[in-house]
């Protein structure tokens, strides 16, 4: 008896030192960026921004090129970590380029772009869009950096190395450029292979002005208690009314995991669904105003494979902007959710 229990606690006492090794790497090799990062954008844009002249933007939460119609996804529900084969992930890139090519706009914020991750497998999306319009500037800003994620835990469908953030391409030249890291983060060890959420943040000149156009291109925390996306408004908040006072011209953009005053029960959420928070009334800054499409949702739910009859839809990506600047159209793009769980959203305006 005493030999079964000896070799029972060697057994405890191995998987005890494999758990602090692979927790010691972990903390190691987790990701730590500066609060203020300088980006060097690429590409070959070389014009200015015009008082007067429409501007088009569209957002769109691409999923990695991993979350279309046949899939579903473990945090929302569903069972899957990744799609089931790099064919499959190819061809929603292939649809999402399509779209991007198709509806041409000046500006392009694009959210949950991969390169070198084994979810996606390891497809290149930045280069992938870069790509496609080679007279416009491209930057990126990486939210979610791991060397290894062990989740889901499955032998198949894990995220193991992990490289994403988020991108915008612009056919104007860019004056500067900056990664802004958000406020809080989940406690340890989750965080180490969690996301680390930012700001990605473009100046542009305008000609025969000393004012700038801002372009921010965002992408909120989703699954948090609470707290992190507190802490992320407020330094959005605090940032607007800094450019404001500057008197830019501030358009921000993207996927804000949570639903506008304006927006909220247009869809209401089936019982123990993920259901987005609703922004607080109080949260925009004077001089701001949210831009949505109360028409078309924006996300659907990935608790299962897409059925556009019988599913849970939101509305979480849209725009602000402040009021020096004209809205001629705000539109939600119906792409029935086939290469994406989210559906893109266009912006056209004009700096007055």
């Amino acid at each position: 008896m005493k030999k079964v229990l000896k070799i029972f606690a060697t057994i405890i006492s191995f998987i005890i030192l494999l758990a602090m090794v692979f927790l010691g790497f972990l903390t190691f090799a987790e990701y730590r960026p500066k609060k203020l990062e300088t980006l060097k954008p690429t590409g070959n844009a070389l014009g200015k921004v015009k008082i007067g002249e429409e501007i088009s933007f569209v957002i769109y939460n691409t999923g990695y090129a991993s979350l279309g119609k046949i899939e579903d996804f473990v945090m929302d529900g569903g069972i899957k970590g990744r799609a089931d084969n790099k064919e499959v992930v190819l061809g929603y890139l292939a649809g999402i380029k399509d779209f991007f090519e198709a509806e041409e706009h000046d500006f392009y914020l694009i959210q949950e772009v991969d390169y070198n991750s084994r979810r996606s497998y390891y497809t290149d999306q930045i280069t992938a869009y870069a790509d496609l319009f080679e007279n416009y500037n491209s930057t990126f800003a990486l939210n979610y950096k791991a060397r290894f994620v062990p989740f889901p835990f499955s032998f198949t469908d894990y995220f193991g190395k992990v490289n994403s953030g988020i991108q915008t391409l612009s056919n104007y030249e860019i004056d500067k450029a900056y990664r802004h890291q958000l406020p809080g983060s989940f406690s340890w060890p989750i965080r180490t292979v969690n996301l680390k959420r930012a700001l990605l943040v473009n100046y542009y000149e305008i000609e025969n002005s000393d004012k700038q156009l801002v372009v921010v291109n965002v992408h909120l925390s989703a699954y948090d208690d609470g707290s992190m996306r507190a802490k992320e408004m407020q330094y959005l908040k605090e940032f607007l009314i800094a450019e404001k006072e500057k008197g830019n011209y501030i358009v921000v953009g993207g996927d804000f995991n949570q639903t506008p005053q304006i927006a909220q029960n247009l869809y209401p959420v089936g019982e123990r669904l993920w259901t987005p928070p609703i922004i607080a009334e109080d949260f925009l800054p004077e001089g701001f105003s949210f831009q949505i499409d109360l028409t078309i949702p924006t996300c659907r739910l990935l608790n299962k494979p897409y059925e556009n009859s019988n599913h849970q839809h939101y509305i979480i990506d849209g725009f602000i902007v402040s009021d020096n600047i004209t809205v001629n159209l705000i539109q939600t793009h119906d792409l029935g959710f086939v290469n994406s769980d989210h559906n893109p959203v266009s912006l056209k305006i004009v700096l007055t």
